[in-house]
């Protein structure tokens, strides 16, 4: 593996030799076909990056279906930490008819609800949280189920097993699509020895159940994964939204979508409960915005980036949502509220892509929150 480098946080927007040649062409051959539709599909190509957040991934899936809905979107390159490199594979492994049905299998497929549903208020607040203790006590069917160790003196592994999402993940992917389709995928995941993030792409080399599980590998709680002799955990604790890889070779995209599911925006919190949910707000999502007001900075000096766009998107949790442990809870109530929440801001964000609605090289999408 050639993972990208990370001695260097400079980001040169790349490509601008590539797009005046094909202007060039375009203007000695204006009714070649060809010619219009390559660039009829570089106007179209995006991509999209997936952020880690374990149950809050489920907003990733309502914004996939608004992009399967969009005509002019045409997704080229996808990347993902911890559930939305999940999310990432089960898009690029299935064949645009089954995508969503692959995405909704995933997280709704249950044969049983260890509560029953209450609908909104502080009653639905608390249904959250006991949802939420529920999965930390006896896991998630399908995603996760705690880790009973033969020896209760051997070395400690993690908390809870992946291994009910392996066999789900290995049932909805098909991974020779994902491997040799189309669309490419880069994974993003930890060396837990150095920190640094560690990439693994598709174009390089072939991505396995392994590295999905890798960058889910959340410490204490899921295991480490050892690939090419590297312990790797989950890539949200070095890089919860990948967008690197994607800034430093911007000519294969025009439009960048970045998916975030924790808010960088927020409310000062006025509770125990309310600053613990927000502590984990702050952290991952100041990864993300660094890293972009970094690129605004630089591309607003390049005359290459008048013709790219970036739409950030972060889910904003309702009222009823269980604070700092709203990642474990995975009710169908709570994933249907988030597969809402991600459909309608990603119609938002292609509105205004669509309307040249962007407010800079960056453009931060804010929808009115969605009520429960």
């Amino acid at each position: 593996m050639r993972p990208f480098s990370h001695q260097r946080r400079v980001f040169r927007p790349a490509g601008l030799a590539q797009a005046v040649n094909l202007r060039m062409v375009h203007a000695l051959a204006p009714d070649c076909d060809l010619e219009a539709s390559v660039s009829a599909q570089q106007e179209q190509a995006a991509g999209i990056v997936f952020a880690g957040g374990m149950g809050l991934g489920a907003y990733h899936a309502g914004a996939c279906r608004a992009i399967m809905e969009a005509e002019s979107l045409e997704p080229a390159w996808l990347a993902g930490s911890s559930i939305g490199a999940v999310t990432a594979a089960l898009f690029a492994g299935n064949p645009p008819e089954r995508r969503m049905a692959a995405l909704r299998s995933f997280w709704l497929d249950r044969r049983f609800e260890p509560l029953s549903p209450v609908s909104r208020g502080e009653a639905r607040h608390l249904y959250n949280w006991a949802s939420a203790l529920s999965a930390r006590l006896i896991g998630v069917e399908g995603h996760f189920r705690p880790r009973f160790p033969s020896n209760p003196f051997g070395p400690f592994r993690s908390l809870y097993d992946l291994a009910p999402m392996r066999r789900r993940l290995e049932a909805l992917i098909d991974f020779e699509r994902l491997n040799r389709g189309p669309i490419r995928v880069t994974v993003a995941t930890t060396d837990v020895e150095t920190a640094r993030p560690v990439y693994f792409d598709t174009s390089t080399e072939p991505i396995t159940i392994d590295h999905l599980l890798a960058s889910c590998g959340l410490l204490p709680d899921f295991a480490p994964v050892e690939i090419g002799g590297r312990q790797l955990v989950d890539g949200g604790l070095s890089v919860n939204a990948p967008v690197d890889p994607l800034l430093r070779h911007p000519e294969h995209w025009r439009r960048l979508f970045v998916l975030d599911l924790f808010p960088p925006d927020g409310r000062r919190p006025a509770s125990l409960e309310a600053a613990a949910a927000r502590k984990s707000d702050l952290t991952f999502s100041s990864q993300t915005l660094r890293i972009l007001e970094a690129y605004e900075a630089w591309g607003s000096r390049d005359d290459d980036s008048r013709e790219r766009s970036i739409f950030y998107l972060s889910y904003r949790p309702v009222r009823e949502e269980a604070g700092s442990e709203r990642p474990y809870d995975l009710s169908v109530q709570s994933i249907e509220t988030r597969l809402a929440a991600g459909y309608l801001d990603m119609q938002d964000a292609l509105r205004q892509a669509g309307a040249g609605g962007r407010t800079g090289l960056v453009t931060m999408v804010r929808r009115p929150a969605l009520a429960a």
